[in-house]
C-alpha cells in the first residue's frame, strides 16, 4: 500500500530564506544596494546567490543584500510576509 497524502506542503515551503540571505560582511564606504528575487527552481537561487557573493568580495564601490526566494515557499505564510518585507525594505 502507497500513501498518497499526509505529508503536507510541497518540498520547499518548508525552507527557509534567511538561510540564504547574503549580506556583505564588511561593507565599509561601498554603496549597498538590496536585491529581492524569486525565482522558479533552486539552481537558480544558488547561481544568483553566488553572484551576489562575488560581487561583495570583488567590487570596491558597490556590495549587494540579496534575499532570494523560491517560488514554493512563498506558499508559506511567514516566508511570504517576510517577501514583503524584503521588497518593501529593498
Amino acid at each position: 500500500m502507497v500513501a498518497t497524502g499526509g505529508m503536507g506542503g510541497g518540498l520547499f515551503t518548508q525552507s527557509n530564506p534567511e538561510d540564504r540571505r547574503v549580506v556583505p560582511d564588511e561593507p565599509g564606504d561601498r554603496q549597498i544596494f538590496k536585491v529581492v528575487y524569486v525565482v522558479l527552481e533552486s539552481q537558480y537561487q544558488s547561481s544568483l546567490s553566488t553572484a551576489c557573493k562575488r560581487i561583495n568580495a570583488g567590487q570596491e564601490k558597490v556590495a549587494v543584500e540579496c534575499s532570494g526566494y523560491i517560488l514554493e515557499e512563498l506558499r508559506d505564510p511567514a516566508n511570504f510576509e517576510q517577501f514583503k518585507k524584503d521588497v518593501a525594505d529593498a
